[in-house]
């Protein structure tokens, strides 16, 4: 009742404070340019370079000064201020980053990308988080696509895109030096430092991090990572620029649940990823620009532990390698109408003693165009897709169209509708077959031939600043369907996991999705303001597929029925940031998530009521030697929320206590 009448007197505000604006802010479409400039400039939404107002999707902009408020360690858990996404861990080691909740532990319906790479990989298709070699102080900024994004950036855009922009290679000049030190175990350490030339520009970071993760005897999570990045741009003149980057990251990760001590002892797995990426960028004339990227990835993981059921040592080990080429073209037509096209490829190769009976391969190609019109001075039109192929026989073609309008310069509706896919996983297509040795407990095991899961999307959005009182608002309702959806098909004739039960996978349930998300603004003095996230998002399921044994519908139709649980009903963030003083700073976030229950998970995860804290202090100059002295502490008022738990020995038992940790930063 209470949260139905704040979102009455949220939306009774909206349109009070829309009505007064919209007497203020009489309509003036003499120039286009008064457009270009009342909001921010997003990249990743279409692949032009747009103001939010006229881009095709809702797109969230976590930018540097959010991040430092945050007193986040992680990427993951800098997601949580974003409405509508689910951030959860099932250990230390393991986070969950879904967008409008995930169904399991794999969330494999998000792209994720770093400086347009991407890092979903084989074979489940899914993030290793901890595995990418990425400090979090090297992102210069996140968008955050919210809905399907396939038209942009193809298969597995189906409920969005997370693209991850690092800072430029100019961006560092001389050398900083952060440690930082706390409670679980934290022990971090960093060192950044570059250089800018007439011609080339460099930054490089060192970094060490590690914890105990939950810190609890239930569980071997702790983890410690170290890695190492390099960007460099050359630029020998203003027609062509080269940019290069590489990165490496190799860590230890515990692994084991107390009471498990046949199927899951103590251990520890050992994990290295590294990447290698150039980005030839060449200006044409009028404003022409012609793009050829290329980028390897590589990453291994291996364990080893004795297992006592079997009476016999147990050693896993996966490998995945993926080359990927893209060439893009943007042109402006004239005018008013922009036009970014191109196409590439990518070709994987996995190996996975955990999840595969064999090696296996995969080659990807696509073709994109994306349209820009102007029809006139207050319209917006984007339209683009993007068809792909692969080799496991599924050629999607993924369509998009908005209609941006803008009330007045300051106020803005977006009207859209998309089409998307995600292709079955490597593991979903070619997983354990018939014959087949299991290794793993929870192997996912697949007979092949399933349909490319499909969304169909629409939303209407608005955006409006009201400067008078130093406020933005955007906000969205949404409905998407989902069909085709991948799930187990719990039959006698699918080959049996180490538990000895039937398992493939196919087709069979779709999905509903539909809501009301927000984001509003608020702002007074230069470096004191507060955003305010929030989503009410609902969720229905029904059985559409045909299972190999009738018997067994009972099961899936149970758990279509409890869908509408596997989302958080409420969820939402409060970010305050306040400048007490010239060197001293002060943030505090709040973070809200309902209730809700994954389908491989024990015990639903309780509410969660997080407030965390950090308080920092400057010295020196700030484009000199200086530094900052920051004290973080995370879960300040002791929520006792549970976290994902996939075993009974888990569930309701992963716990996030108060974490406090102090960091420092010299730079010189």
């Amino acid at each position: 009742m209470i949260m139905k009448l704040l979102q009455h007197r949220l939306i009774i505000t909206a349109l009070f404070l829309y009505i007064s604006a919209y007497k203020v802010y009489a309509a003036d479409y003499s120039s286009e340019q008064s457009y270009l400039e009342e909001f921010p400039v997003v990249l990743s939404a279409s692949r032009l370079t747009q103001p939010l107002s006229e881009a095709p999707n809702a797109v969230t902009v976590i930018d540097r000064a959010m991040i430092k408020a945050s007193g986040f360690r992680t990427i993951p858990d800098l997601f949580r201020l974003v409405p509508g996404m689910f951030v959860g861990f099932t250990d230390g080691n393991t986070p969950i980053v879904a967008y409008h909740g995930s169904t399991e532990e794999y969330s494999r319906r998000m792209q994720v990308l770093i400086d347009g790479r991407s890092v979903y990989l084989p074979p489940v298709s899914n993030v290793n988080w901890e595995d990418i070699p990425l400090q979090i102080d090297d992102i210069e900024r996140i968008e955050v696509i919210r809905g399907p994004a396939a038209a942009s950036h193809g298969a597995n855009s189906l409920q969005g895109v997370v693209n991850i922009i690092t800072r430029d290679a100019s961006s560092v000049r001389g050398t900083d030096v952060s440690v930082a030190t706390g409670s679980d175990g934290v022990s971090d350490v960093s060192l950044h430092m570059g250089k800018s030339g007439s011609e080339l520009d460099y930054r490089a970071t060192l970094a060490y991090r590690a914890d105990h993760g939950y810190a609890t005897s239930i569980l071997n999570d702790d983890h410690a990572t170290g890695l190492a990045n390099l960007r460099a741009n050359y630029h020998s003149n203003a027609t062509n620029s080269f940019d290069f980057q590489l990165g490496y990251n190799a860590g230890t990760r515990g692994f084991g649940i107390e009471g498990r001590p046949d199927t899951d002892p103590f251990h520890d797995a050992r994990t290295s990823t590294s990447f290698q990426q150039i980005t030839w960028l060449h200006a044409l004339p009028q404003h022409d620009e012609l793009k050829l990227n290329y980028s390897h990835t590589f990453r291994h993981y291996s364990v080893s532990f004795y297992n006592n059921f079997l009476n016999t040592p147990v050693s896993k080990r996966e490998t995945v390698s993926r080359h990927e080429l893209e060439l893009q073209h943007t042109t402006q037509l004239n005018a008013d109408n922009r036009l970014v096209w191109g196409g590439g490829m990518r070709t994987e190769a996995v190996e996975s003693s955990v999840f595969l009976a064999s090696p296996q391969s995969l080659r990807q190609s696509r073709l994109f165009a994306h349209d820009e019109w102007r029809m006139v001075d207050s319209a917006v039109l984007n339209a683009g897709a993007m068809l792909e192929n692969d080799e496991m026989g599924h050629k999607n073609t993924s369509p998009r169209v908005a209609l941006n309008y803008h009330l007045t310069p300051k106020h803005t509706l977006r009207m859209g509708t998309s089409i998307a896919y995600r292709n079955p996983a490597i593991v979903e297509e070619h997983g354990f077959q018939p014959g087949a040795t299991p290794i793993a407990a929870d192997a996912l095991l697949a007979l092949g031939g399933n349909l490319p899961e499909k969304i169909l999307s629409r939303e209407i959005g608005y955006l409006g600043e009201y400067n008078a009182i130093g406020t933005t608002v955007d906000a969205r309702i949404y409905h998407d369907s989902v069909s085709d959806i991948i799930y187990y098909d719990p039959s006698p004739i699918g080959p049996p996991d180490f538990n000895g039960r039937p398992y493939s996978l196919s087709n069979l349930m779709s999905a509903t999705y539909q809501g009301f998300e927000t984001t509003i603004k608020y702002r007074w003095g230069e470096n004191s303001n507060l955003i305010f996230n929030f989503s009410r998002q609902m969720a229905s399921c029904s059985v559409t597929g045909t299972l190999r044994e009738p018997l067994f519908l009972p099961i899936l139709q149970g758990i279509a029925d409890s869908c509408t649980l596997m989302v958080p009903w409420n969820s939402g963030s409060i970010l305050l940031t306040q400048q007490l003083s010239p060197d001293v700073h002060f943030s505090a976030g709040y973070y809200h998530q309902g209730e809700l229950t994954f389908l491989d998970a024990q015990a639903p995860l309780s509410i969660m009521r997080r407030l965390d804290m950090r308080i920092a202090r400057t010295f020196g100059n700030p484009n000199d030697r200086g530094g900052e002295v920051a004290l973080v502490v995370q879960n300040a008022l002791l929520d006792n929320y549970t976290d994902y738990g996939s075993t009974p020995q888990t569930a309701g038992q992963i716990r996030f206590g108060r974490r406090a940790y102090l960091s420092a930063t010299l730079r010189f």
